[in-house]
């Protein structure tokens, strides 16, 4: 079963930690991305953008944690049926929960902007920052899909026994994030929009490889009918 299934392995202190050290370095890189967010605003555009920022954050932590808690139950569901020898099962709760994830992407991005005059407001956001505020959540709505599957992916390819794969696609990210910051704030001149687009680009690189990932079936985790 070990060749199926890599978490099937008897792990040592020492195995463990190598198992798990690629994921805390891809939990680190995600975490880097307010911080990189924050600094380049403030650098490149001004004040007024920051407090825009951070004003609009408790959204994008609410999105991310949605990701998160659909990751992290979704993988002790994987992880136990994959140690069962149940892979046509765990395939198929694979897909439904990526599925899932997907669709509350979409439906939170239909109604964030739908309704992101009131979302702002009622975030405290005065006259001056409101314009702000809107422009970067208005952007970052619209990756609300690539955001959650990227929390989705790197998750469940741990899951999948690729830790190493997992740490690449947050360390991609975690980079493409910085460079287009500073490719759209500086160069470009595009101020709190070029954030929010570095931003939403670093989320689609985990997203599509992932979703390449597994549907090429290169493991004992891929998509199937749910």
């Amino acid at each position: 079963m070990s060749d199926l299934n890599p978490l099937s392995q008897n792990f040592t202190i020492k195995s463990l930690l190598k198992f798990a050290f690629p994921t805390i370095l891809m939990m680190i890189f995600m975490g880097l991305y307010t911080v990189v967010d924050t600094i380049f605003v403030a650098r490149f555009v001004d004040t007024n953008a920051l407090s825009a920022l951070n004003i609009v954050c408790p959204i994008i932590n609410l999105i991310v944690g949605l990701g998160t808690m659909l990751a992290t139950g979704e993988s002790a569901i994987v992880a136990r049926k994959m140690g069962a020898g149940e892979q046509k099962r765990a395939a198929q709760d694979f897909t439904l929960i990526i599925s899932a994830g997907i669709l509350f992407g979409v439906l939170i991005a239909v109604l964030g902007t739908v309704f992101i005059d009131r979302i702002v407001w009622g975030l405290g956001a005065s006259s001056i920052l409101f314009p702000y505020c809107k422009e970067y959540l208005f952007i970052l709505l619209l990756f609300t899909p690539a955001s959650i599957l990227q929390v989705l992916f790197q998750n469940l390819i741990v899951t999948a026994g690729r830790p190493g794969m997992g740490m690449v696609l947050g360390v991609s990210a975690g980079i493409a994030n910085i460079l287009l910051d500073y490719i759209f704030m500086v160069p470009l001149h595009m101020g709190i929009r070029g954030s929010a687009f570095g931003t939403g680009i670093g989320y689609m690189i985990p997203a599509v490889i992932g979703l390449w990932f597994f549907s090429a079936k290169r493991g004992s985790l891929h998509f199937r009918k749910p």
